[in-house]
Formats: C-alpha cells, structure tokens, sequence
C-alpha cells in the first residue's frame, strides 16, 4: 500500500558484508549487543520478535478466505528471518494508523505492513528498506485504449487511496504532466481505501486509478482480466520494515536478517511466487533520502 507502510557484530566498517549496500546503520553499537550471536535487550530472553500488521492489503498481508489465516509476502518474509535469526515470530494484528506507535512505544519490536519509507517518518521511526515498490495507473480493461500516453490523464477522474503515499504522487503527476504544461487538470477523487478506489473505478465513476504495482499483480492472479495496467510505473518509496527510532540494536538485527535471506535466495524465492520479482532490492537502512 506504499501506505499513507534490521549478528549483532561490531560495526568498525559499517558491516563489512554490507560494502555493496548504500547505508550504514550506526558506527556506536553498544559492546552489551555486540558480540557474535547478541540479540537487542528487547528480545534477549524470550528470542520472540513481535511483528505488527495490518491484514488488509494483498499480497503483503490479508486473510485467507479459506482458512482466515493471516498470510502474505510480509507474513513470509517475517517468518523466514525469524528462522534465519533463531527467533520465534508472532504477529500482532493493528489497524494500520497503529501501527508507528505500536513500535514506538514497543508494544512490538518491529512492523512489517507495506509501510513506506519516507522522510518525514524517519523523524519518528527508523527503517529497514526490503522492497522496491512502484506505482501503476490502472482501469477497466475496456477503457485501456484511452491511456496510451501520460497525459491521457488530463481532465480524468483519477481515483486513489488517500491513506497512501500514492494520493500525494497522483497531486505530483498532475501537477508536472498536466497543469504544469497547461493541460486540463486531473480530477482527483480521494477515497478511504485501495479497495474504494476499485469499486469508484467499477462503478465508472472514475476512468482510472492508482495502486501499488504488487496489488494489481495479486488481482491478476486471483481474478484475471478484472483490471488493466496502463502507461508507465510511477516511481514510489520502497516498502520497509519498520523499528523503534534509534534502536540501533534492532536496526542491524533486521538489516542482516534480510541481507542473509538475499544471499542464500529465501528473498527471491518468496518474491517471485508472489509475481514480484520486479522489486527485489539489496536492503538499506533509512535509504529514502531528500
């Protein structure tokens, strides 16, 4: 939902291993987490990693209609760095505007929900960059022919979450591609959820829409032929897992959990059962920069 969603070894190089990745986590890390096999003082005795989601937004997370099971690309992911570190993983189901304070207040160690890492977070949590998400217009498939270039959108209906960081994209586009070049501008129709979004598109009350590319490839394996991908990917902030500003012993926790889960191909492996190859990325810390 791009949504409006981390052993513990001495850090002398920034983790050597992580030369190829674009961020450094911290160069202080308390001698108390620093030895081989240390884990943060959150998680020491119980190893348990608390994970908070919010189980509504496919393929991340959502239910299972047949069995009510929480599952998903994050569930996945959680539980493969879970076994990857030794720890035993339990998610904690929140709403999704929750979720920061739950982490901030450590009510979990970390929240893995398709949160975006952005700037303006960052001053209130920290993040472990894991998914390189993007952006994509959408519509009915008998209306595909309407939007072959970019500014077929000019003076449309455009439909989007305005929970999500696709809603302030959608001000950008119309800004850059249509008012800005003295084109009619795009009518914007904000909703409550990606789920209004779509049913403002089926209704026609919208000619099209804006959602995460990984939520229209989940729509078209599970009801192919519903919607129709047009124009080019709008660029996005990539999704993150998200822990308690500053803890820096958690931080790095996360961080090599992911870069372990990369190296031996769990991270690929689960991404591309998902349809999702298209946003494997080398994991970075609060790599969203201004």
């Amino acid at each position: 939902m791009s949504r409006p969603l981390r052993a513990l070894t001495a850090v002398a190089a920034c983790l050597a291993a992580t030369a190829a990745l674009s961020g450094c986590v911290s160069t202080s890390m308390p001698a108390s987490v620093a030895g081989k096999g240390g884990l943060p003082p959150s998680i020491t005795e119980d190893k348990e990693l608390k994970v908070g989601l919010s189980p509504d937004f496919p393929p991340m997370e959502y239910r299972d209609e047949k069995t009510s099971r929480v599952v998903g690309v994050d569930v996945d992911l959680a539980r493969a760095l879970g076994a990857e570190l030794g720890l035993k993983v339990t998610f904690q189901e929140q709403k999704f505007d929750q979720l920061m304070n739950s982490v901030t207040t450590s009510r979990v160690d970390m929240v893995m929900s398709g949160i975006s890492d952005t700037v303006d977070r960052q001053e209130t949590v920290d993040f472990v960059d894991y998914f390189d998400t993007v952006g994509r217009f959408y519509t009915l498939p008998g209306r595909a022919d309407d939007f072959r270039d970019g500014d077929d959108v000019c003076g449309r209906k455009l439909a989007v979450s305005k929970t999500t960081d696709y809603y302030g994209q959608a001000l950008e586009y119309n800004k850059r591609y249509c008012t800005g070049k003295g084109k009619p501008a795009i009518r914007v129709l904000p909703t409550d959820s990606g789920a209004a979004a779509r049913l403002q598109l089926e209704q026609k009350r919208a000619d099209v829409a804006i959602q995460g590319g990984e939520n229209l490839a989940f729509f078209e394996r599970t009801e192919p032929g519903r919607f129709k991908v047009v124009l080019d990917p709008i660029p996005a902030k990539p999704f993150a897992a998200v822990v308690k500003k500053d803890d820096k012993p958690m931080a790095r926790l996360v961080l090599k959990g992911f870069r372990q889960l990369r190296a031996d191909g769990t991270y690929q492996r689960i991404l591309k059962k998902a349809g999702m190859a298209y946003g494997s990325m080398a994991p970075t810390f609060n790599g969203v920069e201004d």
